[in-house]
């Protein structure tokens, strides 16, 4: 099941491993971010009673994207304000600070592929009419219709599953040949990972390395032109 996103608003998602202060953004959404973007649209949609059974199919789906043909990420300070520290002498419950912001502005449409079971892709066909942001509230995108079948990943795609690492170990995976790109690390759900510990509603916490994996992907980008503000990406 193969279907493309046009954003529509500035996209930004912060790497997992990024501070509340600081972060860079990613270029794309995760496989973390789409599987429970559709599993959001799931609840939404057809109710919290079918919810496990699509958490689990979507456990299933093997996740590809077609990066956009551009990105131009804009980098600031900005101050924000957040909770005062519990040993600080001020009686005010918030403190000014600053804080390192990236937002992404994404020139041509994101594409997604999804290879699973024929009955998984049939679910899959309804959700993804419903997803209208990934990631960060406000990185908006509309999809652009129709859904399209191919028996096998088109041209320009990349699979969201690259090299494993944790503890900031690389594995064996890491000693063939790899393409020029971009490395970018991104999350997705983790082989041990519950429908009780992804509902917000739940006090059962995600795991790093368990719950949560993180792959390095080579996304096919160079750097085109950069200034203190600005880094100008080119899809190869």
């Amino acid at each position: 099941m193969v279907a493309y996103y046009q954003p529509v608003g500035l996209f930004s998602l912060k790497m997992g491993t990024a501070t509340s202060t600081a972060g860079k953004t990613l270029f794309l959404p995760t496989p973390f971010t789409i599987r429970t973007a559709l599993l959001d649209a799931a609840i939404r949609t057809q109710g919290l009673e079918k919810a496990p059974e699509v958490f689990a199919m979507l456990k299933t789906l093997k996740i590809a994207a077609r990066p956009p043909e551009e990105v131009v990420v804009t980098n600031l300070f900005t101050k924000v304000f957040k909770p005062q520290r519990p040993d600080a002498q001020r009686d005010e419950a918030m403190q000014s600070s600053i804080a390192f912001r990236e937002y992404a502005h994404l020139g041509g449409d994101l594409g997604l592929a999804f290879e699973g079971e024929e009955q998984s892709l049939q679910q899959l066909e309804d959700l993804l009419l419903q997803i209208n942001y990934f990631g960060k509230r406000g990185s908006f995108f509309q999809l652009i219709p129709p859904l399209r079948r191919s028996e096998k990943m088109p041209e320009g795609f990349v699979l969201l599953k690259g090299i494993g690492y944790e503890r900031s170990e690389i594995g064996d995976r890491a000693s063939f040949a790899q393409p020029l790109g971009v490395i970018q690390v991104l999350d997705d759900w983790g082989p041990r990972l519950t429908f009780e510990k992804i509902n917000v509603y739940n006090d059962t916490r995600i795991e790093l390395g368990r719950d949560r994996s993180q792959e390095m992907v080579i996304l096919p980008y160079r750097l085109e032109r950069s200034s203190r503000s600005f880094s100008y990406y080119v899809r190869l």
